[in-house]
């Protein structure tokens, strides 16, 4: 008998459907039941004996590799080439942990031992990650993709099909061989993809994947949910439409791209002379542009009038989106319906949009080097280790305990009907952190770094994704901690909706 849990997809807060404008109710631990969908009717397919298990030990180092004569490179884009221990922490009902079949949660940063580069029996070397909503893309140092977490509509890449025996989680017997979850979707796996090709980074949203290339090339698979919850990924080398795809497919209509971004359902690429391009769903201006009627142009990458088309960075939150120009200038577009997108004027409203790049005047000369958003609210650090945030503060996402001075200031805080604070209109450093290195925002909670390696962690904490041993929601910042981060420099955070996580090294 197949358990509740293996029947049933429960979606990250905020981003299950694009439908209307993103609820203005922060997600509880009680909102948690309405993000519970039916999933897609698993198909057969290899048996659960071909998932490798979890190493039971770290003590046998990684053989030391041959030293290669260094070649020069001429391609476009570099990878990052520092492995990383990879830690993971939050929900796990649907295999975004990627711990294997066994483990469906954990409340403190818990070793994933399949990207352990400290353990030799570990496959893969893991040197950069993109969180979604419900699942993990990851790039090795050897140029390959990985994936794990929810596979309903081809996020992972890579069939998942599944023929085992899910464990009955309402019964008290049951076998040994029986497992919580489809080993193919909880674990680590490669994505089947051409050998000559090398990728240099990935990037993830709530059911779709992309990847890019050493020579700029970009790959994406899976699909975009529009405002109807309709999918649509986009048009195949023969123009023919795509509803979802399975595998990698090369995006035609852009080259020379040496960055991308994802949103819950649109992605932004930055060419190398500083043109930024857009598709996917649109319905909150997330492709700074205006469009209308049921044609499919948004699922064509097209030119985002922003910087000029000098543009130098590019991030983005779930609906809305940002760039810098080479004048530390920060432009920003899309949902604004809590001050998000860094624009005071019209924030509160549910349906504040910013339907073109606006210059964001708070943000502009501040030296920013790294922008993330999460559902309704963003952050930015600065080149001088300053972390800036704003927008929704309902569920504790930015961390800040406001004083009542600040809390008086309308230029600041915008009140809701009750006369509770609801939305910090300015960005606002986060204090007591030290200089941030990176910053990570999840739908409605934060991972911040420092630069001593050190994770912080606030807002809404209904699974555990805050990894501070509980569940219980934050409104101010407090330090992540757990055994296996012991001894550990992270340099990196990533958030989902119900999970988070965070690597580095020793």
């Amino acid at each position: 008998m197949r358990s509740t849990r293996a029947s049933v997809r429960r979606q990250p807060a905020a981003r299950s459907n694009t439908s209307q404008t993103p609820s203005s109710k922060p997600t509880t631990k009680k909102d948690s039941v309405s993000h519970v969908q039916a999933a897609s009717t698993k198909r057969k397919g290899q048996s659960q004996d071909y998932v490798r298990q979890p190493a039971k030990s770290r003590a046998t180092a990684r053989p030391a590799k041959k030293s290669r004569t260094a070649v020069p490179s001429t391609a476009l884009n570099q990878p990052p080439s520092r492995p990383l221990s990879v830690f993971v922490v939050g929900s796990g009902e649907c295999g975004e942990l990627g711990l294997g079949p066994q483990i469906t949660e954990t409340h403190r940063p818990r070793i994933n031992p399949f990207l352990d580069p400290d353990d030799s029996s570990s496959k893969f070397e893991v040197v950069q990650l993109s969180c979604g909503g419900m699942h993990t893309v990851a790039l090795t140092s050897d140029g390959k993709i990985i994936t794990w977490g929810v596979n309903d509509n081809y996020a992972l890449g890579r069939d998942t099909d599944w023929d085992g025996v899910m464990k009955d989680v309402d019964s008290s017997s049951g076998s040994e061989d029986e497992a919580e979850l489809n080993p193919y979707e909880s674990t680590p796996t490669a994505v089947s993809i051409p050998s000559e090709i090398r990728f240099t980074q990935v990037a993830a949203g709530d059911s779709c994947s992309f990847a890019l290339t050493e020579d700029g090339d970009v790959w994406g698979w899976g699909t975009f949910r529009d405002g109807s919850g309709h999918e649509q990924f986009g048009y195949d080398t023969n123009n023919k439409f795509i509803k979802c795809q399975k595998t990698p497919i090369q995006i035609r209509g852009i080259n020379n791209i040496t960055q991308i971004t994802c949103g819950a359902n649109h992605i932004l690429a930055l060419d190398s002379s500083g043109k930024v391009w857009g598709w996917g769903s649109h319905e909150q201006n997330q492709l700074g542009r205006r469009l209308f009627g049921r044609h499919t142009e948004h699922l064509k990458p097209r030119l985002v009038e922003v910087c000029r088309g000098k543009a130098k960075y590019i991030a983005s939150g779930e609906y809305h989106a940002f760039a810098i120009d080479h004048k530390d200038d920060v432009w920003a577009w899309g949902l604004n319906s809590f001050g998000e997108a860094g624009y005071a004027d019209g924030a509160g409203s549910d349906s504040a949009l910013l339907p073109y790049p606006i210059k964001i005047r708070d943000l502009c000369g501040k030296g920013v080097t790294l922008i993330d958003g999460g559902a309704h609210h963003s952050a930015a650090i600065t080149a001088t280790g300053e972390c800036l945030v704003w927008g929704r503060i309902d569920g504790g996402q930015l961390g800040i305990s406001f004083t009542p001075s600040q809390l008086q200031d309308a230029e600041l805080i915008r009140h809701d009907e009750r006369n509770k604070p609801r939305i910090c209109l300015r960005p606002t450093q986060v204090p007591s952190i030290g200089k941030v290195i990176h910053v990570a925002c999840g739908t409605d909670h934060t991972i911040f770094v420092n630069e001593s390696g050190k994770a912080y962690a606030t807002g809404i904490n209904s699974s555990g994704q805050l990894g501070l041993g509980s569940d219980d929601d934050v409104d101010v910042v407090h330090e992540v901690r757990s055994k296996d981060l012991k001894g550990m420099r992270l340099s990196w955070a990533g958030a989902g909706g119900q999970f988070s996580v965070v690597a580095g090294r020793s």
